[in-house]
C-alpha cells in the first residue's frame, strides 16, 4: 500500500475557514496529523485531488484543536481556580464531531472505513 499525502496547505486553509480564531496558526501540527491520517485512508490514487478529502481532514483538525483547547482550559482552571471564560467546549466539540461525520459520509467510496466492529455470533 503506497502512502498518499494530502496538500497540507489546502487542509490548513479549509481548517482556518472552520476555526476563525487568531491562534489558528499554532495548530498546524494538528492539521499535519489529520492530513496524514486521512491520506492513509484514501482508497485509490485517482481520489487524491478530491476536495472532499481536504474538508474531511480539516474537520478532523477542528475536532482535535477544540479537544486541545478544552483540555488547556480545564488545566488552567485547576491551577488558578478561576471560572471558565469558554465553558461551551463540550457543545463546540459535539458540533465539530458532527461536521466530521458529515464529511466522512460524503467521502464514502473515497476512503477506507476504519470503524470495523467485530460482533461475536453464537
Amino acid at each position: 500500500m503506497s502512502e498518499k499525502i494530502l496538500d497540507i496547505e489546502k487542509v490548513f486553509a479549509v481548517f482556518k475557514l472552520f476555526y476563525c480564531e487568531e491562534d489558528a496558526d499554532s495548530f498546524l501540527p494538528a492539521a499535519e496529523l489529520a492530513a496524514d491520517y486521512t491520506g492513509r485512508r484514501i482508497l485509490g490514487d485517482e481520489n487524491m485531488c478530491d476536495p472532499r478529502l481536504y474538508y474531511l481532514a480539516a474537520a478532523e483538525t477542528l475536532c482535535r484543536v477544540l479537544e486541545i483547547k478544552a483540555a488547556r482550559e480545564r488545566l488552567s482552571l485547576t491551577r488558578t481556580g478561576a471560572v471558565a471564560a469558554e465553558s461551551d467546549y463540550p457543545r463546540r466539540i459535539e458540533l465539530a464531531e458532527k461536521l466530521y461525520r458529515s464529511y466522512e459520509a460524503l467521502c464514502v467510496g473515497l476512503i477506507r472505513d476504519d470503524g470495523f466492529l467485530f460482533l461475536r455470533m453464537e
